[in-house]
């Protein structure tokens, strides 16, 4: 078997049996191979890898995108039958068992545990070829760039603490002839680091090299001059000089301890992401300042909404696009305000003159900028001695001053003004040996001695490469009674720069939550991901927060691979402790009367109206309005106002909480006895206002609904829901339609059982039993149940007319489900129940409609069309189609539908055309999603490809109805829809001549496998003779004869297990051209005798005409040879 390697550490190298890779359409192509394969400890979502490497296109495209990449993929590496790669519809893994080898997994394998050997840690050295993936990139996916950076980072810490620990053995072990060769590749990964390279000399010392010691040395003094503008540290000019002067090699007993950031950070990294526009900025801003045009930007966003991390994200990237950044930062304590002045310039001091273990230890700074601030640390005190000698003593601790520099103690205490152009001296100095980055964190806080400094600066820092990158909350800049200091500053700096903020809360939220959950494998869906995002609204911390809490309850939990499922109900209603202390904080500093106002509005929702709010809390609307707007929105930024909205032909001030969390907060400080108070007067409020939506289908009617049964009353809360379902039902949102249906049959099982409720039952189950006919298809299981049980009540109560409906979506469950004659047994029960009782004609044409499908596909033409025109003769559409919605279907579009079908197969194409032109325009007027995706796929797609073969017609047919089908979620039309868009691929190709052998063509046939496959998952089998049919002809037509003998035999299946004939004459037809292929004309032309007399049994006339065609045609040829 083949192997296949791939080398990631140094230049991408991909190989099978030592044999270079080609044919990968992309560098992206490779770079999702290498993903799959680093991260094949877990399947990862197909949605996740999309957004990866195509975040910049819509979530459609790059699933395509994706799809071609694995097409590719797979061809390349010669992934058959999985042995490398694992494929499901939802996700993506390496195959972990495959006998594939990746570098970088086995590097690490060779160093798990605490003390790996010392012959598993050079063996792991061995491997290392140069950096992660070195000299690779993709230039339009940062989250692939920032994976790749994290992966190099990680192994090269690895990499170096590995080489650190090799030399320190042998050194220890007095083999320093050894010891040197991985001391030099220590210093060639990081030469910054002294330790390593007085490491480095001594070793050479000890081995006789001297001189190498001594000339290395100097060209190390010359790079760190060059390259970062500092010199080496006292103690390697010491070695140095002792070397030279041939003195006994001092040996320091530190330098064998490995630095503190070559360890992991104590706190683990946590993911950053969905923050492309911002950091583009960020970067936009630093860019300018680097070319001597000072620069001040602010990451702007209420607390938690990610502004720290951002700043740090942003950092780590600058410093590794440029490693003479110098990172300085900073961040204000909460309200210590002007009694701790200067905090931020002293901390910012510290950390520049090397009190950075901290920093790292909590993950604020990556290694390459600890890297850079250690070295420049003594840089930094001289520049302090020389241009701020009186910060120096006032604002910097002596236990990070040099030992070998004492200050001597100064009594004059210096004024501010010295301090500040000191500060901005010192400033300006530094940035000389490398662009400045300055951060400081939570300036809201800030104290006015430090804000004073920055309007100082403002003026003596342009013309220098600093950037100054502060962070606040807007909302902490709102005072009742003066305007904060920052605001002015803030105002000035727009002034002159322009627009400087970079503000969070304007970032698309819903990104950010799926950026988020994809960080890890999971299985949440769209549903779990709508609910979290209208909950936080994308909100980093409130986000985080929420989902770790889920987590903890066991609302979310893992599966034996590791991946984060939801429960069957999940509980949203519990606020994370640190999510309701920010929240509480804010809510404390309103006045008493405010906070009963946000807890009345909290009872509509997220959303609420002042005029319900001002009536339910019995105060005039004019006074609520004002402190809805200026109060609780403009100062306090709690609610934002929306204007005045119409609905139910009310124009209504209208305003919503700025979170969700915000609403839950207020109210969940309501007990059981207020909740319940607040939401019958609400209701009522609601009922007053919009007196319609008492008796007809409404958007309100769901409103009610909620507000009715949380105050326990129950009867109106079972009325407004069961609205709310119609409601739902006319906008064909069948979902939503079945889980007020669902939820109101659940509220009438605790009602007393009467004939009313036994009606109401049976309303509720037909149209409980009308939505999931749209979302799953006929054939569930779900739908047989819930038309069984609707039966069981007709005949309980003697309701006719439900009871013909309940048969007719029953006899439709039988027919697509593959059981033809139990079908035709229902229907005859239904025709019974229409002639014995007075029901309308509605219900006659459904019972004629569905008696007549299971005759077609049995291949009794004559009996099914006589059905399908006595309904289409009772269809009136203009008084029929508005009960479509009651129904679920319009049986009298149907039943032109099929009798067209009928008719094509009798061989009358005129009438055949004229009844599906009719269908197509009356589903046209009808606005009704499910009855258009129908009608667009069988009347509009399929006679076009079996009949009068206008493929570019039936393709404008089929994709219409594939759309519809993915907006509704119709489930087995888009299996339909998906099959004939392949078929339409296949025959567009044939029809132009071409050679089967293209990628449409392939992905033609992919596509009505998958489509068969969709079909089989909602169990459907009605029609599944003719897709194995169509599917055998098309492998015929390209020459592949096996495959179509093979789809052929299982069209046979269909057709005799299932009696399912309509199609046979055709089936045999196609059988005698394999036959003659193959050369067996005598069984050629039996099949097509036998195709004739199938077709003349049927009344078929136009697979008559096409079997007795090819039969003709054998004579004819049959003939020509005799004569020859």
């Amino acid at each position: 078997m083949a192997k296949l390697e791939i080398a990631t550490l140094g230049p991408l190298q991909i190989t099978i049996d030592h044999a270079p890779v080609s044919g990968f359409l992309s560098d992206k192509v490779r770079a999702l191979l290498v993903y799959l394969a680093v991260e094949q400890a877990r399947p990862l979502r197909r949605e996740a890898l999309a957004a990866l490497f195509w975040s910049e296109h819509p979530k459609g495209k790059a699933l395509a995108n994706l799809r071609r990449a694995l097409a590719n993929l797979r061809q390349v590496i010669d992934d058959e039958n999985g042995r490398f790669l694992r494929i499901t519809r939802q996700s993506l893994q390496f195959n972990p068992n495959s006998k594939a080898t990746i570098d970088l997994r086995q590097f690490y394998s060779l160093l798990a545990g605490s003390e790996p050997t010392l012959a598993h840690m050079e063996e792991a050295v061995k491997m290392a070829n140069g950096r992660f993936l070195d000299g690779f990139s993709i230039n339009d996916s940062i989250a692939f760039e920032e994976w790749a950076l994290l992966q190099r980072e990680k192994y090269q810490r690895r990499l170096l603490k590995t080489l650190h620990q090799i030399t320190t053995q042998y050194e220890n072990q007095h083999q320093a002839e050894k010891a040197v060769r991985f001391a030099w590749q220590q210093v060639n990964i990081e030469p910054w680091y002294e330790p390593g390279q007085r490491q480095l000399m001594r070793l050479l010392a000890q081995t006789g090299q001297r001189a190498t010691a001594l000339a290395h040395f100097a060209q190390f003094q010359q790079e760190l001059k060059t390259e970062l503008g500092v010199l080496p540290e006292p103690a390697t000019r010491r070695l140095y000089e002792q070397i030279q002067q041939r003195a006994e090699t001092a040996t320091a007993a530190g330098d064998s301890t490995t630095p503190f950031w070559i360890e992991a950070p104590a706190i683990s990294h946590q993911p950053f992401v969905s923050r492309e526009p911002e950091l583009a900025r960020l970067h936009h801003f630093l860019a300018t300042a680097v070319t001597h045009q000072a620069q001040f930007a602010f990451i702007t966003g209420e607390a938690g909404s990610g502004k720290t991390s951002l700043l740090h994200t942003f950092a780590q990237q600058a410093q590794h696009q440029n490693s003479h950044l110098i990172p300085l930062s900073s961040s204000s304590p909460a309200h210590l305000g002007p009694g701790n002045p200067y905090r931020l310039v002293r901390s910012l001091l510290a950390h520049a003159l090397g009190d950075l273990e901290p920093l790292w230890r909590d993950g604020s700074l990556s290694r390459a900028q600890v890297a850079r601030l250690w070295s420049l640390r003594r840089d930094v005190f001289d520049c302090l001695e020389e241009t701020a000698p009186d910060c120096l003593h006032a604002l910097v601790d002596a236990a990070l001053l040099p030992k070998d520099r004492p200050l001597v103690a100064s009594e004059i205490i210096p004024v501010q003004e010295v301090l500040f152009e000191q500060l901005a001296r010192f400033l300006q100095q530094l940035s000389q040996r490398g662009p400045l980055l300055l951060m400081l964190d939570d300036l809201h806080w800030a104290d006015s001695v430090t804000l004073d400094l920055l309007f100082y600066l403002r003026q003596k820092l342009i013309g220098y490469p600093i950037l100054l990158l502060g962070t606040y909350r807007p909302e902490e800049l709102l005072t009742a009674n003066h305007q904060h200091p920052l605001a002015k500053f803030i105002r000035s700096l727009t002034h002159d720069f322009g627009q400087i903020e970079v503000p969070l809360n304007q970032a698309d939220g819903r990104s950010f939550i799926d950026a988020w959950l994809d960080v890890t494998p999971n299985q949440l869906n769209e549903a779990f991901r709508q609910t979290l995002f209208r909950q936080t609204k994308g909100h980093a911390l409130f986000t985080v927060e929420l989902v770790k809490a889920l987590q903890e309850r066991g609302d979310l939990h893992q599966d034996n691979q590791g991946c984060w499922l939801a429960r069957e109900t999940v509980s949203w209603n519990q606020l994370p402790a640190k999510t309701e202390a920010i929240i509480a904080e804010r809510a404390n500093r309103l006045p008493a009367a405010l906070q009963q106002l946000l807890e009345i509005a909290s009872v509509q929702g997220n959303g609420f109206n002042a005029e319900i709010v001002a009536q339910v809390g019995q105060r005039p609307l004019s006074d609520t309005i004002h402190a809805l707007s200026n109060n609780l929105a403009r100062q306090h930024n709690l609610i934002q106002p929306l204007g005045r909205q119409q609905i139910e032909g009310h124009a209504l001030p209208c305003y919503r909480f700025r979170h969700s969390l915000f609403q839950q907060y207020f109210y969940n400080s309501l007990d059981p006895v207020e909740r319940a108070h607040l939401h019958q007067h609400t209701a009522e409020a609601l009922a007053e206002l919009y007196e319609t939506a008492v008796t007809t289908p409404s958007p309100l009617a769901a409103d009610l609904a909620h507000h009715f049964e949380a105050a326990q009353n129950i009867s109106q809360a079972i009325q407004y829901r069961q609205l709310a379902g119609q409601h739902a039902l006319t906008l064909s949102a069948h979902a939503a339609a079945a889980e007020h249906f669902r939820h109101s049959l659940t509220l009438l099982a605790t009602q007393p059982n009467t004939p009313d409720r036994s009606q109401q039952e049976i309303d509720c189950q037909l149209a409980l039993g009308a939505s999931l006919l749209a979302l799953n298809g006929y054939a569930n299981p779900q739908v047989k149940a819930t038309y069984d049980h609707a039966y069981e009540l007709c005949c309980e109560v003697e309701a006719a007319p439900e009871m013909v409906t309940s048969l007719f979506w029953l006899t439709s469950y039988y027919a697509v489900s593959g059981d033809l004659l139990q079908a035709v047994h229902v229907s005859e029960q239904m025709l019974a129940v229409v002639a014995q009782h007075p029901v309308s004609d509605m219900h006659r044409m459904q019972a004629h409609v569905l008696s007549g499908l299971p005759l077609f596909f049995l291949g009794k033409n004559v009996a099914a069309l006589a059905h399908f025109q006595r309904a289409s003769a009772m269809y009136d559409p203009a008084r029929h189609q508005p009960f479509v919605y009651t129904f679920g279907q319009d049986p009298g579009i149907a039943a032109m539908m099929w009798q067209g079908h009928v008719l094509l197969h009798m061989g009358n194409l005129t009438k055949a055309k004229r009844c599906l032109q009719q269908a197509l325009a009356w589903s046209a007027k009808l606005d009704h999603s499910y009855t258009a995706t129908f009608t667009q796929l069988l009347a509009g797609g399929t006679p076009n490809l079996w009949y009068v073969w206008d493929l570019e017609t039936a393709k404008q047919h089929v994709e219409t109805a594939v759309k519809l089908a993915k907006e509704g979620n119709f489930a087995q039309m888009l299996a339909l829809g998906t099959f004939y868009q392949g078929y339409i691929l296949v025959a567009t190709f044939l029809q132009q001549g071409d050679e089967c052998t293209g990628q449409k063509v392939a992905e033609g046939f992919i596509l009505m496998q998958q489509g068969m496959a969709m079909e089989a998952e909602v169990g459907s089998k009605l029609g599944l003779s003719s897709r194995w049919l169509i599917l055998a002809d098309a492998y015929r037509q390209c020459d592949q004869i096996e495959q179509a003998w093979h789809a052929l035999q299982l069209a046979e299946v269909e057709v005799y297990g299932r009696q399912e004939l309509y199609f046979e004459a055709e089936i045999l037809r196609l059988k005698g051209e394999l036959y003659l292929l193959a050369g067996n004309v005598p069984q050629a032309e039996a099949s097509w005798q036998e195709a004739i007399l199938s077709a003349r049994q049927q009344k078929a006339k136009v697979w008559e005409h096409r079997a007795e065609t090819a039969l003709q045609r054998l004579w004819q040829a049959q003939e020509i040879r005799q004569h020859l």
